[in-house]
């Protein structure tokens, strides 16, 4: 049951980082030009919980299983790794980097700062690329 549920979460959280990076938002840039500011400061929030809670059941499926030879404390660290990256990444993003970049309810928001948004492109790679070993890590298990 722990090796479902975590091969599960990180399938979701892989799969909805791949969407919303490569479909939704250059789907929304090129569509919503003037107005995608918008709809991303309601997306946004709802991607990161999405992160954090499937991060959580993760670590939690790995941590909780049961003890047995079959599934040694060193199996578990190389599983729980790549999550423990991802979702500290994804907690930075949604803590520091989201308010900064956010401007609900302003209808001409100001330009977006660049390195804030270099900062979060880099993180949400390295939420993939480590999400991405996290599968290869189950796959060879």
């Amino acid at each position: 049951m722990g090796r479902f549920l975590f091969t599960t979460s990180v399938g979701v959280w892989l799969g909805t980082v791949v969407c919303f990076s490569f479909i939704i938002l250059p789907t929304i840039h090129a569509k919503l030009q003037d107005r995608a500011r918008h709809l991303l400061d309601d997306l946004f929030p709802r991607y990161y919980w999405t992160g954090v809670v499937c991060g959580l059941i993760s670590l939690a499926a790995v941590s909780l299983a049961p003890q047995n030879p079959a599934f040694p404390f060193a199996e578990r660290v190389r599983l729980a790794f790549p999550v423990v990256v991802s979702l500290a990444c994804t907690l930075v993003a949604q803590r520091f980097l989201l308010p900064r970049m956010s401007h609900p309810g302003v209808d001409k928001p100001p330009p977006i700062d660049e390195r804030l948004h270099r900062f979060s492109v880099m993180l949400n790679s390295t939420v993939l690329a480590m999400l991405v070993l996290a599968v290869a890590a189950v796959a060879t298990r």
